[in-house]
């Protein structure tokens, strides 16, 4: 600490720009020897005890593998601690700019980082999100965690400082078992597809010889072979979000025909339901046909799974202004308040449902989020417990 000691009238005499601060009754003694300035000209050297603080809390982190960086608003340079810089392929601590830290980060990579911590920046906010950054060895590359915080002074602001961490192990781990799982979906899909092919004509030949009883059973083998698509397309659809690869295979097509075909297949699969079909006008998209299907079967599924067997399904298409909604509404248990929130959170289940010991990952309505987003749209559901629910998706058009 360095501290500026005088008497009044020499501070006085020495600056003008001080005396305009009062006169030497505003200056105050001080518990030591020697005069000292008044409070607003009481100057003190922080800057080297902020570095020191930095750089402890930098060496700390850095014995649990954790770098620190930062990046200076007007000097528009990174700094990376030794740790940091050993993440990105570099040796001792490391200034750099922005166009360098984006040549190392993958390009499919680049704009989401950017965009985060804009965001971040405007809301003066915390962020947090994953560099893939391009290495030379491994078909992976490395992955690193960033976080950061915008810092400002006086309403100006000044750097912005944060942590990296090196998740590449964990990270090739998960994208191993995406593969692995989206390996198996497709290998799946042939012989479930023969399978499918051999109960529907068993069941069309118990149906021609009048033999009920055979023609039953294969109607619910089929309904099981239906589901197990379902979930094989759910958990196809988990691998490529959370790869951040959900594709989209946009066509031009009518939505109040997709709800058609959804309803009337349903009505074949599920022979002792009742379905009931109210198209209010034609809306033409251009979407993923089959994405927004798995949405709606799926919507269609969790009713039927929660509603009596007596109860009305029933599935609507409108146009509201610049928007199409689609909705499936059951008279089933409804939904409580406080379960309405998580419905759509990923591996969710709420409590009637486990007790109930209903089968299925909660995978479904977290998967129809995202299908529904990544169209530009939003999901949601009105519930009344013990009265049913009216679960919807609105796409704009």
């Amino acid at each position: 600490m360095a501290t500026l000691t005088a008497t009044p009238q020499q501070l006085i005499n020495a600056n003008g720009q001080i005396a305009a601060f009062g006169n030497s009754d505003n200056f105050i003694e001080p518990a030591f020897p020697g005069k000292v300035l008044n409070p607003y000209a009481f100057l003190v050297d922080i800057s080297e005890r902020a570095h020191t603080r930095e750089m402890a809390i930098t060496n700390v982190l850095a014995t649990a593998g954790i770098g620190m960086w930062s990046y200076g608003v007007y000097s528009k340079k990174f700094h990376l601690c030794p740790v940091a810089s050993s993440f990105l392929g570099m040796k001792g601590s490391s200034s750099f700019s922005l166009v360098v830290l984006m040549q190392k980060l993958l390009q499919w990579n680049q704009r989401h980082v950017l965009e985060t911590a804009k965001s971040a920046c405007s809301s003066q906010q915390e962020f947090e999100t994953e560099l893939h950054i391009n290495t030379a060895d491994g078909c992976y590359g490395r992955w690193l965690k960033i976080t950061g915080k915008l810092y400002c002074s006086d309403g100006l602001a000044m750097k912005m400082m944060g942590t990296l961490t090196d998740i590449t192990a964990a990270k090739q781990e998960e994208l191993r078992k995406n593969d692995m799982m989206a390996f198996l979906n497709h290998e799946l899909r042939t012989p479930l597809s023969t399978i499918k092919l051999y109960i529907q004509n068993t069941a069309r030949v118990a149906r021609i010889e009048n033999n009920k009883l055979l023609e039953d059973k294969m109607l619910k083998a089929d309904q099981q072979t239906v589901s197990m698509a379902q979930l094989i397309n759910n958990f196809l659809t988990l691998s490529q979000v959370q790869d951040a690869k959900l594709t989209l295979q946009q066509s031009r097509f009518d939505l109040a025909e997709l709800v058609e075909h959804v309803t009337a297949d349903m009505m074949v699969l599920y022979p002792d339901r009742k379905f009931k079909l109210k198209v209010l006008k034609a809306a033409w998209i251009t979407a993923d046909y089959d994405k927004l299907m798995q949405v709606l079967v799926n919507y269609v599924n969790n009713a039927v799974k929660f509603s009596s067997v007596k109860s009305i399904i029933t599935l609507t298409c409108e146009v509201a202004g610049n928007k199409a909604i689609i909705s499936v509404q059951d008279k089933g248990r409804g939904i409580k308040p406080a379960d309405q929130k998580l419905l759509f959170c990923r591996y969710s289940r709420i409590y009637h449902e486990r007790a109930a010991g209903t089968k299925g990952y909660g995978l479904g309505l977290y998967l129809s989020r995202e299908i529904v987003e990544s169209h530009g749209g939003e999901v949601g559901v009105n519930s009344e417990y013990g009265k049913g629910s009216v679960f919807y998706f609105k796409l704009p058009l």
